[in-house]
């Protein structure tokens, strides 16, 4: 019997440690991914595997870890497709395990995106459209959020260039176009990748059927040889188009006046003349270079818009000429703080329609975790457009909104934020 007990406590403790080893390989991969020690965190990720080849999050953490060693770190030695293949397996194996894995999706759609973008660099239009649409295929677009693409669309005028923030954003609005050709009249620009010359020159160039060309009046020379650009702050005079100066009744010979900071420094004290006092150089980043080049070239011709996704700093201190419209914000050509223009409440008006909403509900079963947050950038929006009828004391919109937002917004997705916006909201109109 003593020898039976033995036996099974030593099976007993052999499987506790065989899971504590595993649960200790996933932990140490997360603390080394978060020390940016990458190839540790896979190779731990890896052991793990072996003790739990059934571990959605494993796989989940191996795409993931492996994407981002290969598009948000430095140059992958000995990168190429068959890299990306290997991801591919590891985010399909953790959505065959958990087919509700929302994040596994999302990475799914990032990995197709590096894929759709080398694709642009190769002006490879077939190709484009058949990474986007595995992405589509493997639930990276749910139906929520190809609405929400749509609704960003929309807010934009004919003919517009729209600065997307980031995947959550571009990818969809850039499957609507390839796909429903929704709204091929834009231009998509992904604002983080225009620090890219290939990238630039691609805009330039454009793809038949594909992205609609931008006007830059850069050599190709000029564009490939992109680089910190030595800059103090200066005001650049931007020219506006005919269209925006009759609009708002501006003097013909108005200009948009930025103020264009430098976004990097060095150490490095310099004087740029005889007599001048040193100080520590500053640069425009080739990000903020391109933008204002993009800006310059192009808004005397063609709309500008803003995803409100993007963080402030991408602006480049554009901000001040926005005109918010809801998921996105319009460049004006005069500052619009403490203005009438500040909020385009017509457009968001617009975009708080029931039409806008079919979709939205299906968030909670179909959620992306990493993305889901940015339709709260609707929520924004309905708060924007209270404050503005309470402003005007019309209370019969004010009560339709409030209404409108307990039917379609507050649906029990996220309920903390829910009911700090539904409070607010109700405070509004007290």
């Amino acid at each position: 019997m003593n020898k039976v007990i033995n036996t099974v406590l030593l099976i007993n403790f052999s499987v506790s440690v065989l899971f504590s080893q595993e649960i200790d390989f996933k932990d140490k991969a997360l603390e080394e991914f978060k020390q940016e020690h990458y190839n540790e965190a896979v190779n731990l990720l890896e052991r793990a595997l072996i003790q739990s080849p059934d571990d959605a999050e494993i796989y989940y953490y191996l795409g993931f870890f492996n994407h981002y060693r290969a598009y948000d770190s430095r140059p992958l030695k000995g990168y190429d497709f068959s890299y990306s293949e290997q991801i591919f397996k590891y985010l399909d194996k953790a959505i065959e395990l958990n087919p509700d894995y929302g994040n596994a999706k999302y990475f799914y759609g990032a990995e197709c995106s590096g894929n759709a973008f080398v694709a642009m660099y190769n002006y490879n239009l077939e190709q484009l459209k058949y990474f986007y649409n595995l992405a589509f295929e493997k639930g990276a677009y749910p139906d929520w959020l190809l609405e929400f693409g749509r609704n960003i669309l929309s807010s934009c005028d004919s003919n517009a260039i729209l600065f997307a923030g980031g995947n959550a954003d571009f990818d969809v609005c850039m499957y609507l176009q390839l796909f429903e050709n929704f709204r091929k009249d834009i231009t998509l620009i992904p604002i983080g990748n225009i620090n890219r010359p290939w990238y630039v020159n691609f805009l330039k160039n454009g793809l038949t059927e594909g992205v609609r060309k931008i006007s830059i009046d850069l050599t190709t020379l000029q564009i490939m040889d992109i680089h910190p650009f030595k800059w103090d702050t200066t005001t650049v005079d931007i020219t506006v188009s005919q269209k925006l100066i009759n609009k708002y009744g501006l003097n013909k010979y108005h200009t948009m006046q930025w103020v264009v900071e430098p976004d990097l420094s060095s150490e490095r004290n310099h004087s740029k003349i005889e007599g001048e006092k040193a100080k520590k150089r500053t640069y425009l980043s080739p990000q903020r270079a391109i933008l204002l080049q993009i800006v310059e070239d192009n808004y005397q011709n063609r709309p500008i818009f803003f995803s409100n996704m993007a963080g402030p700093s991408f602006y480049g201190g554009l901000g001040v000429f926005f005109s918010d419209c809801g998921l996105v914000s319009e460049l004006l050509p005069f500052k619009t703080a403490k203005t009438k223009y500040q909020y385009n409440y017509k457009k968001i008006e617009n975009l708080l329609q029931k039409s806008n909403f079919t979709y939205y509900s299906g968030i909670i079963t179909h959620d992306i975790p990493r993305i889901s947050g940015l339709v709260f950038n609707y929520h924004k929006a309905i708060l924007t457009l209270a404050y503005y009828y309470k402003t005007n004391n019309d209370i019969k919109k004010a009560e339709l909104l409030t209404e409108f937002y307990k039917k379609y917004l507050n649906i029990g997705f996220n309920t903390t934020y829910e009911s700090i916006y539904l409070k607010e909201l109700n405070r509004k109109f007290e």
